[in-house]
């Protein structure tokens, strides 16, 4: 047993839970990058695909400046989706949704808006306590750590939006609540490439 602290926090985990951390590759296989999206398209598949109305995707997109909203509709979206392994029974995904800019044969990410973890994989679905830290390295690359707990119940609640440009870093913190079942700690280090 050795300790990992990533971002102030400390976990004890053995070798074999830890991703070799010198060798962190792109995962081009398990990467999928999503179709062109409108702003209105990005927040009907927010909305679907967590469960909650457009008005609150909105809302947490933009908040209820109108100016947001225009600046928001003037802009193209892509996700970009990766599944990471828990082990090999579970496999979540990350999913992030960005701003690019697209001409041509030239695409390049500006800003990552929205940071998710999709937690169901072949009909399993567990709650997550721990932080997905994200860097914006490269206009075409996206670094991301998950570090933390799973959990056979409970529920987890966390803040996907974020505004995160070129070079630039953010944490999102997932709170897992009334858990009652330890299932497994993961600590992942990946990259995607667009």
């Amino acid at each position: 047993m050795f300790a990992v602290s990533i971002l102030g926090t400390t976990n004890q985990v053995s070798a074999d839970e830890v991703t070799q951390i010198s060798s962190v590759s792109f995962d081009d296989e398990n990467t999928i990058v999503g179709p062109l999206m409108t702003y209105d398209e990005m927040i009907e598949e927010i909305a679907e695909t967590n469960g909650i109305s457009v008005e609150q995707a909105q809302s947490e997109m933009v908040g209820s400046n109108p100016n947001n909203l225009r600046a928001a509709r003037a802009k193209q979206y892509r996700t970009l989706s990766q599944q990471f392994t828990v082990n090999s029974k579970y496999k979540p995904t990350m999913r992030f949704y960005c701003e690019t800019t697209e001409s041509g044969g030239f695409r390049a990410i500006k800003k990552i808006e929205r940071v998710e973890m999709i937690r169901g994989y072949k009909g399993l679905s567990k709650q997550f306590g721990g932080s997905v830290y994200v860097n914006l390295e490269d206009p075409n690359i996206i670094f991301y750590i998950v570090n933390g707990d799973f959990y056979n119940n409970g529920s987890t609640t966390y803040e996907a939006g974020v505004n995160i440009g070129l070079g630039k870093n953010a944490s999102v913190g997932f709170k897992a609540s009334s858990t009652s079942s330890h299932y497994q700690y993961r600590y992942v280090e990946s990259r995607l490439r667009f």
